[in-house]
């Protein structure tokens, strides 16, 4: 009996358990009426945000094909972010938004510092910021300084906080630094979106964007025309300027006292901001007489001037004014090159003197080139005509010129199994001048046996080859005899089917016009 009580107990708890578990189930998931219609609301929306998701897609490029093929291991074993989607936008939207607050709080007390709202404040940074230019290894201490007295003292102050005040005259609160905590630790929350802080995040959010994006307008106002060659004269007088200041600073910069520059570029920075400190030097130069203009109202037209020279008041105006100093010359002459183009001939049926032109490639089609071993037929215009100079060159010449001297061509391309024609020799050593029409031609796959009284032939093929016979008659009558490329070639072994000569061209460069411009986006310079 008693070894049937346990399993019975068993049995009886099953139900039991499950009931207890749907009965959780339904208190977490509420009623089944309002989480039929959350779910119902829910998906209703996803398929919005899918079916927005899905137009956005459509119509903006995603990068992800790009870095696929881009072969790199790197970008291969990286883990996948994902891919655009307004829901995923929004939500890290609200969550970036309840946590910046603490960027803008530091901006608004970085300027009330530098615009003295509280001067001891102020006089304190500049005793800070004198002592460490004055000792510039106190750096290593400062983010030490920073985390104890800003970070761990309010903390430690927040969990002991002073005892209530009971008398009605405002004095210092005393804190208590012994006995256990008497408040909670504070810890930093994002922001509520139903919150005035939220809200004030999204204002402050705003503005940002656009003095970042006003503040990006100007710089490149005035950065771009000086450094992107639309003016080659002012972009070439900075280039060297600027290397010249490299070399120099590069050999005479342990010399310069850069603690004294900071400390005093650094303190009249700050001052400067001073209403105060700028109302004295003013009354002080408008006494002196020198440059009582240079703190004129808004809406005064007048041209202030400098030591006799108008101030620029715009970046086009200083951009101009910079002009006047880049008076350097510059070589206007475009550049030149060479280019080639290949005339390929068929050789038409068993006669070795008939060819038809072929075509203009810009290959030789030798008999080792990969298009000619892979079958492939060579590829080119049938005219001259027809035949374009590179993107961005124009031709300097009106026509092509032959190129005779093909051993060189050949030989640097280390071209085999071809034959080429060369000038002959005389017994004397003076070179026979004969019209040698440049031609380089196949040498057949199985050549015929030669006599031993005949010279081999080398792969790079030579017409003027001759017998030990010729030779000796030749010498015998006095005389040199010369063959052209048909008679040596019957008599000393076949061609093949293809031959070739080499025609060159002088193309310069274009010149593009200086109004053109190139737009540059950042998602191609990251790439």
């Amino acid at each position: 009996m008693d070894d049937h009580v346990p399993e019975t107990r068993a049995t009886r708890q099953e139900p039991v358990s499950a009931l207890s578990m749907l009965k959780a189930k339904r208190q977490r998931q509420g009623s089944p009426d309002s989480a039929h219609s959350r779910s119902s609301s829910q998906s209703k929306n996803s398929i919005q945000d899918r079916l927005f998701t899905k137009l956005l897609q459509q119509v903006i490029p995603t990068d992800d094909d790009e870095e696929t093929n881009n072969g790199d291991k790197t970008m291969a074993n990286s883990p996948q972010k994902p891919p655009f989607s307004l829901p995923a936008m929004t939500n890290n939207f609200r969550r970036f938004n309840g946590r910046i607050g603490v960027v803008f709080l530091f901006q608004a007390q970085v300027e009330e510092l530098f615009c003295w709202e509280t001067p001891t404040h102020t006089v304190s940074f500049l005793f800070v910021y004198s002592f460490i230019c004055l000792q510039p290894h106190l750096l290593l201490v400062l983010p030490l300084v920073v985390f104890l007295l800003f970070i761990m003292v309010p903390a430690f102050l927040t969990r002991h906080p002073p005892p209530p005040s009971t008398s009605t005259s405002s004095t210092t609160p005393y804190y208590s630094y012994d006995g256990p905590a008497l408040a909670p630790a504070k810890t930093i929350k994002p922001a509520p979106e139903t919150s005035k802080d939220f809200f004030r995040n999204m204002r402050d959010l705003q503005n940002v964007m656009a003095d970042f994006s006003d503040g990006h307008d100007a710089v490149v106002s005035l950065v771009a025309p000086l450094t992107n060659f639309s003016n080659e004269k002012l972009s070439s007088a900075l280039f060297l300027g600027g290397t010249v200041a490299t070399v120099l600073l590069f050999l005479t910069a342990h010399l310069l006292p850069i603690r004294f520059f900071l400390l005093i570029g650094g303190n009249a920075a700050i001052l400067s901001n001073n209403h105060k400190i700028r109302q004295f030097f003013q009354g002080l130069l408008e006494d002196v007489g020198g440059l009582s203009d240079l703190e004129s109202p808004l809406g005064d037209e007048e041209e202030r001037e400098l030591f006799g020279k108008p101030i620029p008041q715009t970046p086009a105006a200083a951009v101009s004014a910079l002009e006047k100093f880049a008076d350097i010359s510059l070589d206007t002459d475009p550049e030149e090159r060479e280019v080639e183009i290949f005339e390929l001939q068929y050789r038409v049926g068993s006669s070795e003197s008939g060819w038809d032109n072929y075509l203009f490639s810009p290959l030789p089609y030798d008999p080792l080139s990969p298009s000619r071993i892979a079958g492939d037929r060579p590829r080119g215009c049938r005219f001259f005509d027809d035949v374009c100079a590179p993107s961005g060159w124009k031709w300097k010449t009106k026509k092509w010129e032959l190129d005779l001297d093909c051993r060189e061509w050949v030989v640097e391309r280390m071209i085999t199994g071809v034959g080429f024609e060369v000038p002959g020799v005389t017994s004397e050593g003076k070179a026979i001048i004969d019209e040698v029409g440049g031609w380089v031609w196949d040498l057949p796959a199985d050549s015929p046996s030669h006599d031993e009284d005949e010279i081999p032939t080398m792969a790079y093929g030579d017409l003027q080859s001759e017998t030990k016979h010729e030779r000796k008659s030749s010498k015998d009558s006095g005389k040199y005899t010369t063959r052209d490329w048909e008679e040596g070639a019957s008599a000393s072994y076949e061609v093949g089917e293809w031959r070739r000569r080499r025609w060159v061209r002088i193309v310069q460069r274009m010149n593009v016009p200086s109004t053109g411009t190139t737009t540059v986006t950042y998602s191609t310079l990251n790439h």
